[in-house]
This record gives structure tokens, C-alpha cells and sequence, in this order.
């Protein structure tokens, strides 16, 4: 990789002083490149590549792409009715494929759909073969086929169960379609979610070009929940930003629309910042916003394990977070292909999980590090958005919107080590 010595200089308000950041290390450093504290200089970890192993961390299970919905920003579109589907014929030469592999490595187990639950007659006997104490199954839904049947099967398996449950809050209904979080066992269920001590909820949320507004979206989960006698303690927000995609088949699939762009990018900057800086309050200085526990600051790539990642030296891998580039994680799907991504049609299997050591991913960019990223100061937490191949114009849309999202996390981050504002000192 080139680009491994380039140092971005912030100006630290307080003091006046200069710190510098180096990417690749994830050092920071004084304005004479002396380390701020311990750094790595000579980093070891995953390097980006095409090839899968037979001993994966991180299993990402595809059993199908039907769903009940058909959100306007989604690029699987094979819009099914909204029943439960039959246990799927590929099973059990499936299940007898996976077994095959050293499992012994894997601590979560992604089940995706379309919508994952309206495989539940296949999920039932995935869970139940591979079930064991030490990872995490994760199971992301829309929430409508949601019911205490599911509360009651996770609540007893040996291992943990994250629940990412899309909703956009306030947006919801332009966005993806009729509301459905006041429905009785809705309700229900999710109370029964929140009693578990093995299940865990995030409501996992969109940030498009029309419903951004953090605060507002906090107090749409935080006042439903109260209002529904529940704690919003026990519960979470996720966030991520509408990516604009590509299909060759239809060039009008771009959905750029979704993606925030233009003034509003200078807006969303503006909640960003004073929502972390909210979150930082809450955290440090005892002062109560009503916000939830969020990636944004409490987990994941935010700002506190950011932090600690600074603080410690350690490194968020330069892989990209999905870990289609890393050889230890593996997405399959039900028939027994592998996959470049489980959200994406045919086109990108990638060969069998049966012959795992001829499977060659393709599609690819793994060259943005050198051609557009290697001195961009949130590398380590943007991690280049997603790495399928896709025309200028689409990632540099997701990359403008991105770069907002991550530059908040990382000025979050740098005030609370310093105790100061941070600004980043342009090289124009």
C-alpha cells in the first residue's frame, strides 16, 4: 500500500497546539511526529484478498431474498407475500456442507434474508445444528413478522442473539411503508426481548437525504418505548448511511436520491456534531439528553471505542467492515455458493463452499486504499464504504456522505482525549 506515511495535522484549540494522525498506524503523534503515546509503526493484521478460508470467524448465512416490504432505498426488490416460506429443499445438504468446515474459530453467525424471518422453517433447524455457547447469532428483520414465538426460541439457545430491527423512526412510512411497532404482540415481543438476558434489540436506522435528524429520530424510539412501558435503557440505536448502488441491469437503480447530498450535507454535519457532543455531555459530564445507547458513540466503530482503539494503539483492520475481503469471513448462501455479498443477486457467487479453496471473489475494488483513500484521516472507520466495483459517480456520493458521518465520530473522539475542540488543518 502507498500512501502509509502521510500525517493529517489538527489543531488542538485549548492549547494551540499541533497533533498529527497517521492512518495506517491509527498514531497520533506531535507536531515532530514524536507518539502521543505508544504507537505500532509496523502494524500486522488482515490484508485485503479475493480468497476464503475453511476456518472463518464470522459466518453470513443468505436463505433468500423475499420480503414483505419494498423500501424505497433497497436494492433487492423480489417483493413476496408476506407469509412464511417452506423449509427450503437445499437444507440439509447445507447444513452438511457448513459442518464440514472448522467452525471452531466462528463467534457470529449472520442469518439475512429479504426478510430473515419469513424463512423461520429453515432458520429453526440452522439454529438448533449449530447452536453452542461462545458467539453470537445476529438476525436482522423488519419487525412485521416479529412475534413471541421468535422471543421464546432465542431466549432459550446457548449462544446470544443480536436482533437489528429496521425502522427509520419518523421516516418510516415514506421510506419503507406501513407502521407497525404499535401492534399488540409487537409489543408483546419486544417486551419479552427486553425480560431475556440472552436476546439484545437495536433499532437499526437509515440516514437518508430526507430523515437525518438524529435527535428527532432518538425521541421517536425513546418516547415509543416509554410510552409502551419498556426502558429505552434496554434497548439500542444503529446507524448507517443510504448508499446509493449499481445494477447494470437498470441504470435508473442508482438510487441517489437516498443518499444525503448537497446543503444538506453541511446540515447533517450540524446534527451530527451536536448530537455527539450531546452524547459526550451525557457520558462525562452527568448532563441527561434522553439518548439511547448508539453506534454513533457507545459501540461498534464509534466514538468511544475510538477512543480506546487511540489510547491502546490497536487497529480497526483495514478490511472493510462487511469483511468481504477478509479470507475468514465467509458468506454463504442456502444452496451452498459463496458469495461476494449476501444483499446482491446470482451474479456474484463466487464458487462452492464444498471446494472453498478454488472460490475467487471477483468485482471487487481493492485498490481504492492507494487510488483515493490512503490520506483520508477516517479510513480506519469508513473503511472505503462498500468494495464492490461501482461507477466514479456512485462512490464519490457515498464517500462525501460518509466522510460527514465519520469526520463527527472522529472530532467527537479527539475532544475527549484532549479535553478541547479539535480542528482538522486543511493541506490546501
Amino acid at each position: 500500500m502507498k500512501n502509509l506515511n502521510h500525517y493529517t495535522p489538527f489543531l488542538i484549540k485549548k492549547s494551540g497546539e499541533i497533533v498529527k494522525y497517521n492512518n495506517y498506524t491509527n498514531g497520533l503523534y506531535g507536531e515532530d511526529l514524536t507518539p502521543w503515546s505508544k504507537v505500532n509503526d509496523n502494524p500486522i493484521e488482515h490484508q485485503p484478498t479475493t480468497k476464503k478460508s475453511n476456518r472463518p470467524y464470522w459466518l453470513r448465512i443468505l436463505l433468500g431474498h423475499a420480503c414483505n416490504y419494498d423500501c424505497s432505498y433497497c436494492m433487492q426488490k423480489d417483493i413476496g407475500n408476506p407469509n412464511e416460506r417452506a423449509k427450503i429443499s437445499t437444507l440439509d445438504s447445507f447444513l452438511e456442507s457448513v459442518n464440514k468446515l472448522d467452525l471452531s474459530n466462528v463467534n457470529k453467525i449472520d442469518l439475512w434474508g429479504g426478510e430473515t424471518l419469513l424463512y423461520w422453517k429453515t432458520i429453526v433447524p440452522i439454529i438448533e445444528s449449530l447452536d453452542r455457547e461462545g458467539f453470537q447469532w445476529f438476525i436482522p428483520t423488519n419487525g412485521v413478522p416479529l412475534r413471541p414465538k421468535h422471543a421464546e426460541f432465542f431466549d432459550k439457545l446457548k449462544a446470544r442473539v443480536g436482533i437489528g430491527l429496521s425502522h427509520d423512526g419518523p421516516g418510516h412510512e415514506d421510506l419503507r411503508g406501513k407502521e407497525f411497532l404499535w401492534n399488540e404482540k409487537t409489543i408483546e415481543t419486544l417486551k419479552m426481548i427486553e425480560k431475556s438476558n440472552n436476546i439484545g434489540l437495536s433499532f437499526n436506522v437509515v440516514l437518508t437525504n430526507t430523515n437525518y435528524n438524529l435527535i428527532e429520530i432518538n425521541n421517536f424510539f425513546r418516547n415509543y418505548l416509554i410510552e409502551n412501558d419498556m426502558d429505552p435503557k434496554n434497548f439500542a440505536l444503529t446507524f448507517n448511511t443510504a448508499k446509493a448502488y449499481y445494477d447494470p441491469k437498470d441504470l435508473l437503480s442508482a438510487s441517489f436520491e437516498h443518499v444525503i447530498h448537497g446543503e444538506n450535507l453541511d446540515k447533517f454535519k450540524d446534527i451530527m456534531d451536536d448530537y455527539l457532543e450531546k452524547c459526550r455531555q451525557q457520558e462525562f459530564e452527568g448532563k441527561d439528553h434522553g439518548l439511547m445507547k448508539n453506534s454513533l458513540f457507545h459501540f461498534g466503530l464509534g466514538t468511544l471505542p475510538y477512543v480506546r482503539s487511540l489510547k491502546e494503539q490497536s487497529l480497526p483492520n483495514l478490511v472493510t467492515s462487511c469483511g468481504v475481503d477478509d479470507e475468514e469471513v465467509l458468506s454463504i448462501d442456502i444452496r451452498g455458493n459463496v458469495r461476494v455479498c449476501p444483499h446482491i443477486d446470482d451474479s456474484d457467487i463466487a464458487g462452492r463452499m464444498d471446494a472453498i479453496e478454488d472460490v475467487e471473489l471477483t468485482g471487487l475494488d481493492l485498490e481504492r486504499y492507494d487510488k483515493h483513500c490512503g490520506k483520508c484521516p477516517v479510513f480506519r472507520l469508513c473503511k472505503s464504504t462498500c468494495p464492490i466495483k461501482v461507477p466514479d459517480n456512485i462512490f464519490f456520493a457515498n464517500c462525501k456522505s460518509s466522510k460527514v458521518f465519520h469526520k463527527s465520530i472522529q472530532r467527537t473522539a479527539f475532544k475527549i482525549l484532549f479535553n478541547s475542540e479539535v480542528d482538522e488543518i486543511s493541506d490546501t
